[in-house]
């Protein structure tokens, strides 16, 4: 596994994660992996497997008539 070297943390910022970290009985080193894990980005294939999910359980509205488009505008 890779390992990542990060300076000048403030000390208020690396406390709260310390007492996280002992609220949920793991070290703090444990506590800033799940951290980055819980918060990395999604791959290209997660996004179109969660824009798939979310499309499938979404029911297309009717189309609009002219009326209401021309409301809209106003």
């Amino acid at each position: 596994m890779a390992q990542v070297l990060i300076r000048n943390i403030p000390d208020e910022t690396l406390n709260v994660y310390r007492e996280r970290a002992k609220r949920n009985g793991i070290s703090l080193e444990q506590e800033i992996r799940n951290l980055l894990e819980r918060n990395r980005p999604y791959t290209p294939e997660e996004r179109v497997a969660v824009s798939e999910y979310f499309l499938a359980r979404t029911k297309p509205s009717p189309p609009l008539t002219l009326d209401e488009i021309r409301e809209g505008l106003e």
